[in-house]
């Protein structure tokens, strides 16, 4: 019984272990970034703009074509069953239902996951091996600061901006169909997206933004520095990172849900 109930517990107390991992690195790095001085701005801002860059700007086509072909691929479906029954009175509550309020977050997310999670995890854990982080702290460099603190806040403000391109990309999208289906205007269009939005929606994507931007940072940063031994760990830590940072989100997605909607 005791070794069953030890066969039990393990997986438990490992997954315990893990999301106190992940609270530690949010709560040191929140930390460290009030303690940063004027003189060092300077240097985060620098790191910041570069994952804004790789995150948000290299990622933007990828992301509004796959949006683009979402909105368009979502009304083509919902006409070919709403035939018959006004399909065109439905169209702000499937566009603004299916993907501004759950698609447009969970997927881009996905893509960031995609591109930038596992392009942290390498890279940190390149770094931790070649003693890179090690040397940082040795000549007065604060880790959180410089690799975690730009990291999480460049991934944080390029998924906010990739999330706004893709609702509207895939807006277009669904207009595009629309318009050659039914002959509807863009000011029909928009206000019935509009009529079928509210304030709440926008609340619990901007929760959503957050809580995937943290999820997919943390998760890539504590198995990139938890790389210790050799090069073989690499893509290892960035296939744990794509499956927990994508477990993750799905299930926080569903907690978002939960609180705004049940």
């Amino acid at each position: 019984m005791t070794v069953f109930l030890a066969r039990l517990g393990a997986p438990v107390r490992g997954f315990l272990e893990f999301l106190g991992d992940q609270a530690h690195l949010a709560l040191r790095t929140l930390r460290h970034a009030m303690l940063l001085r004027v003189d060092q701005l300077a240097v985060v801002g620098g790191q910041l703009k570069l994952q804004v860059r790789f995150t948000g700007l290299d990622a933007l086509l990828l992301i509004c074509g796959t949006a683009l072909l979402l909105g368009a691929v979502t009304l083509i479906q919902a006409f070919s069953q709403l035939s018959g029954l006004g399909a065109e009175n439905y169209i702000g509550v499937l566009m603004a239902l299916i993907i501004l309020r759950e698609l447009g977050p969970l997927l881009t997310a996905v893509l960031v996951i995609g591109r930038s999670s596992t392009a942290i995890a390498a890279e940190l854990g390149a770094m931790q091996l070649n003693g890179e982080v090690d040397a940082l702290a040795a000549h007065g460099i604060n880790p959180y600061q410089y690799l975690l603190l730009p990291r999480w806040l460049g991934v944080l403000t390029a998924m906010f901006a990739l999330v706004v391109f893709f609702d509207a990309a895939a807006l277009a999208g669904g207009f595009l169909v629309a318009k050659l289906k039914y002959g509807v205007t863009f000011g029909f269009f928009m206000e019935s997206v509009r009529q079928a939005l509210s304030n709440r929606d926008f609340a619990a994507t901007l929760l959503k933004v957050l809580m995937f931007s943290g999820a997919i940072t943390f998760h890539a940063c504590h198995f990139g520095l938890g790389i210790q031994r050799s090069q073989t760990e690499i893509p290892q830590a960035v296939t744990k990172t794509v499956v927990t940072a994508l477990v993750a989100v799905f299930a926080l997605d569903g907690l978002v849900a939960a609180l705004f909607y049940f």
